[in-house]
């Protein structure tokens, strides 16, 4: 604690950022986007952080206005009322982070190939990331104190282990430039769309948000907070795409897609660098499972709260959102069984897209209660929507990528059934009782909604 008011201060809101942004999601990308990007895949993730750079300026504005868990469900329905429009948007985001975790454990998994029988090396991988699944769910029911302990140990070890990669890969000899060189990048289309591939490996930087209420001198540290934990995501990522390719052929890169940076680790490392950095994406991996867990199952109680899903979700166990972490972790478990790594990355990417779009939108129509510059929230929203546009193009004129379109679209329908089925047991409920009170089993400590449908901001 840094402050006399005893909040989260600089360091600790730095913490949270760089902790949910540098995880999983980049191990597990690293071959995929590589593999669409080739030497253009450093300039690909540049791309992807300068719109989450512009939409953590929206997050700032709405967050120091209206400081609070409810993060991005809240500012989502602060904006746009209770209508379909924000219910699905808010929906959508339970699927990105379902889908994101499966892409964690499918990283966790993919990493521990080398060290598995070919034979068995499929039915393992799968065995390991379901394994990783439920483990992880139980460390999330048991409690908070063991989540946020194994969450520091997470944190710093794959921090050390991107730092050794780093460090290493440039101090040793054998780093080609030359496959980093514009002749050797792939055209503007394909660079966009590895980009936004790998879009999902910023996203963490929204935590910040829902410890909001938490920081000490949250007009000096959130806006750094922000800021800062996705500049230095942008540089982590740019110096370790520069290594991977740097030292390995992408020919060969490519060839170990599922564990990518520890192939390229073990070219200027040896075998310990190869086993190093497979610890390191685990226990990435792991983090990041653990994280979202924690985080993903907040979200379906608070939308129950603004009559979005069944007021179910607000019944615990020992004060555990038991419901909501059994149905997220059987979701995540199915995606993970029964989807491609790459139509999983593409459904979390194009998920989060979406919704960041609707996020800057929302701060864009605040910005008169929030005080901020309308003009970056709108070119935020509008790169989010033509970033998405390009890599649905990008999937469908590309032979063997449709699929990965169609995860994208899939998500969407899969929020507006999931929605419109919430809808039409609320109603049936109604119909049966209709002297009972639609907020009866709601939690009371909520603003009352208007007749009309929209919260009073």
């Amino acid at each position: 604690m840094d402050s006399k008011q005893g909040g989260i201060g600089l360091f600790g809101a730095l913490s949270i950022g760089v902790g949910g942004i540098v995880g999983g999601g980049f191990f597990a990308t690293f071959g995929i986007a590589a593999a669409g990007a080739a030497g253009g895949t450093p300039i690909a993730f540049m791309i992807g952080g300068a719109i989450a750079l512009l939409t953590a300026y929206s997050y700032i504005g709405l967050t120091l206005s209206f400081p609070g868990p409810g993060g991005t469900v809240s500012f989502i329905t602060r904006s746009f009322g209770d209508g379909l429009f924000s219910a699905t948007v808010n929906v959508l985001l339970i699927l990105s982070y379902v889908a994101i975790m499966a892409v964690y454990a499918y990283a966790l998994a993919g990493y521990s190939q080398g060290y598995l029988p070919k034979p068995l090396a499929w039915t393992g991988t799968h065995l390991l990331s379901s394994a990783a699944l439920v483990i992880l769910a139980l460390v999330n029911f048991v409690g908070p104190g063991l989540v946020q302990k194994s969450e520091s140990i997470f944190n710093v070890g794959k921090l050390a282990v991107l730092g050794i990669f780093i460090i290493g890969g440039l101090v040793m000899p054998g780093l080609d430039w030359s496959r980093l060189a514009p002749s050797a990048w792939s055209g503007p289309m394909a660079i966009v769309s590895a980009g936004m591939i790998g879009f999902l490996a910023y996203e963490g930087f929204e935590l910040i948000a829902n410890a909001s209420d938490r920081i000490a001198n949250p007009q000096r540290v959130l806006p750094v907070a922000f800021l800062s934990s996705v500049l230095i995501a942008i540089v982590i990522y740019g110096l370790a795409f520069i290594v991977g390719l740097g030292h390995l052929p992408l020919a060969q890169l490519l060839a170990a897609k599922d564990f990518a940076i520890s192939e390229a680790a073990g070219s200027f490392l040896g075998p310990w660098g190869f086993g190093l950095m497979a610890l390191g994406a685990m226990l990435a991996s792991a983090s990041a499972i653990t994280a979202d867990y924690f985080g993903a199952s907040r979200l379906p109680p608070q939308l129950s709260t603004f009559s979005k899903l069944p007021s179910a979700f607000h019944r615990s166990l020992n004060q555990r959102r038991t419901r909501s972490l059994v149905i997220i972790g059987v979701l995540a478990l199915l995606g993970v069984n029964f989807m491609s790594i790459e139509a999983l990355s593409s459904a979390t990417s194009g998920g989060f897209l979406m919704v960041f779009a609707a996020l800057n939108v929302a701060a864009w129509r605040l910005a008169p209660q929030t005080g901020a510059n309308r003009l970056l929230p709108a070119l935020a929203a509008a790169l989010c929507i033509v970033a998405l546009a390009v890599t649905l193009w990008q999937f469908l004129t590309t032979p063997g990528s449709a699929i990965q379109a169609v995860a994208i679209g899939g998500i969407v329908v899969v929020a507006l059934a999931i929605e419109g089925l919430a809808r039409l047991i609320e109603a049936r409920v109604a119909a049966r009782h209709p002297i009972a009170s639609p907020a009866s089993d709601r939690r009371t400590d909520q603003p009352p909604r208007r007749q009309g449908g929209s919260r009073t901001p």
